[in-house]
């Protein structure tokens, strides 16, 4: 039987090409090495040297950002800890969807999942098994919380001033599935009763970097977008902050979680979250050589590291699933 998933109505052909992709990868020993490494897990021998019954290899997955290959060079210092703590090798998949990282989390192409909080939230009440492992954080003793921020160009339409005047423009959101790219803006759009399918010219660009590169250039006259994407779109994509304005902030969401397969031995969740919580931060990395310094690793990655994933309350999803009636939110 077609998962649920597939059948939303703009997801349903990305997240078959993209599950493709994945599965394509193991003709070069990519994904079906990870998958198999997780089956094999449970009844040992696979001859990882910390501990047998672990996996020797396992495929992260993540939503690419604009640039797929800055994701995956961000993502270096992480596959480097892993491989010399836990003795796995850390493949990296990127999707053009969250409905694709889902369906390739429950096939079993990908154990570990970059999520949003909205699309964990999907996963969780599609029935996925998963756990939650870590939270992003771009500075230590923090939470992950962080804000969606919806952006023009000030030289392109200044009289764009606030999420009041977004009523029949032309709106880049990122994903429909996702939390900052599309949730939030549509509670915030609806706030001001503004409806985020006929109330403005939807577009959507692929990723929270993706929305605002696209209304710096001109392609919207209105982006979604959050505060740790935007940063990079000045640096790595060299975008000129002159031509982006924040016009609306929304409520603060609960961190973005890095989820593990229950296909994985709890064993090695639990070694996995002590891994990301204690060392996979910028003063470990720089102290121990996986990058020059605490600046250049966070600049690296894109993030400081991770938080307990105790610190995050999801709840909040379902109560904003509620009032906006997304119909990302309907699984059935």
């Amino acid at each position: 039987m077609r998962s649920p998933i597939l059948r939303w109505t703009k997801l349903a052909a990305a997240a078959m090409v993209v599950v493709a992709a994945v599965a394509a990868c193991s003709s070069s020993g990519s994904s079906t090495g990870a998958a198999s490494g997780g089956t094999t897990a449970a009844s040992g021998g696979t001859g990882n040297t910390v501990n047998p019954t672990w996996p020797t290899e396992i495929t992260f997955g993540e939503v690419g950002e604009s640039d797929a290959t800055t994701l995956l060079q961000s993502l270096a210092p992480l596959v480097k800890l892993v491989q010399d703590k836990m003795d796995v090798k850390l493949n990296v998949t990127t999707g053009t969807s969250y409905a694709a990282m889902i369906e390739a989390q429950e096939a079993g192409k990908a154990q570990l999942v970059a999520y949003g909080p909205f699309s964990y939230w999907i996963a969780l009440n599609h029935g996925l098994k998963i756990q939650n492992v870590g939270l992003d954080i771009t500075a230590p003793n923090t939470d992950g919380g962080y804000y969606s921020y919806a952006v023009v160009d000030p030289q392109r339409t200044s009289d764009i001033n606030s999420i009041k005047d977004v009523a029949g423009k032309k709106v880049c959101f990122s994903d429909p599935a996702s939390t900052s790219g599309y949730l939030y803006p549509s509670y915030g759009l609806l706030q001001v009763g503004i409806s985020p399918s006929t109330g403005v010219t939807p577009v959507f660009a692929g990723s929270d970097s993706t929305t605002a590169i696209d209304v710096a250039q001109g392609s919207c006259q209105v982006g979604f977008t959050n505060n740790f994407s935007l940063p990079t779109i000045y640096t790595a994509n060299h975008i000129s902050k002159s031509a982006i304005k924040i016009i609306w902030t929304s409520p603060e969401i609960p961190g973005n979680p890095v989820a593990a397969s229950d296909s994985l031995p709890q064993s090695f969740r639990t070694a996995l979250e002590n891994l990301l919580v204690n060392e996979a931060n910028s003063t470990y990395m720089a102290a121990h050589g996986y990058c020059s310094s605490v600046s250049s690793c966070s600049t690296i990655t894109g993030q400081y590291g991770y938080a307990n994933p105790s610190l995050a309350n999801y709840s909040t999803i379902g109560q904003i699933c509620k009032l906006t009636k997304s119909p990302s939110c309907n699984l059935s």
